[in-house]
């Protein structure tokens, strides 16, 4: 079973991964993104959508969302929230590999670090296949992960991050495997409780993105540091890929 299947880690670690701010955080993303790809969007399909974070903030614009996710867990979330928020989406609980639209897509993301999950290049370079399939001509794929770069750059032994409910978590971040894939161990420690999980995926250069996205058969591919357009360089908050089919 790859780490990313294991529904544990989703539920015993949704609240470090998104709490009320990332959801505030996800709502400003979204009008820079389309401001970004600079096209009308009509529909969207935002893959690895986790709770359906950015499918709110893109339904509130009128666009006709979709989202994919292989968590059954997450996917709940992204039902309760959307029903909350009185908003419309599809949500389609599978791998991304696995997935058949029956429409294309005028705008498909895949944000908060999803892209690198399979255990191959190979199948990453698919999914930027695929995506250039389900895409209408004119569309645009946004990719939000950090940068080999950065991580190279920014990267601590260990460090702790403390939550306003009194959690700690304790992260110890490793690049392995020549520099290709990035491997992380999680310990969380509630109250007197504590929970470990380890992940790793594959992690690439701004280039090397490029690369692969030329594969795919994109064009016009701009590379950001951040979702206000910033350069990507050693003081970039993320690598921003915004790749257009002609």
């Amino acid at each position: 079973m790859a780490w990313y299947e294991d529904e544990s880690l989703w539920e015993v670690f949704y609240d470090c991964m998104f709490d009320a701010d990332s959801f505030a955080l996800a709502k400003t993303q979204c009008p820079q993104i389309l401001e970004m790809v600079g096209h009308p969007v009509q529909k969207a399909l935002d893959l690895a959508c986790g709770p359906g974070r950015h499918l709110l903030g893109f339904a509130t614009y009128g666009i006709e969302c979709t989202g994919v996710d292989l968590s059954g867990y997450l996917l709940s979330r992204a039902a309760n929230h959307l029903e909350q928020a009185d908003l419309p989406a599809t949500l389609v609980h599978t791998d991304m590999l696995a997935y058949q639209p029956t429409e294309k897509f005028d705008l498909i993301t895949n944000l908060f670090t999803s892209f690198g999950y399979y255990p191959n290049d190979e199948d990453n370079q698919k999914l930027l296949n695929l995506s250039h399939q389900w895409l209408n001509k004119g569309g645009s794929l946004v990719i939000d992960t950090f940068g080999k770069e950065q991580l190279a750059h920014t990267m601590e032994p260990v460090h702790v991050t403390e939550y306003d409910n009194g959690d700690l978590r304790f992260e110890r971040p490793l690049l392995v495997d020549d520099m290709r894939v990035f491997a992380n161990e999680w310990i969380l420690v509630r109250g007197e409780e504590a929970f470990r999980c380890e992940y790793q995926h594959f992690v690439y250069t701004a280039q090397e993105m490029r690369h692969m996205l030329q594969q795919a058969g994109f064009t016009d591919i701009r590379i950001y540091g951040s979702f206000e357009g910033d350069a990507y360089d050693l003081e970039a908050e993320r690598l921003i890929a915004v790749a257009h089919k002609d």
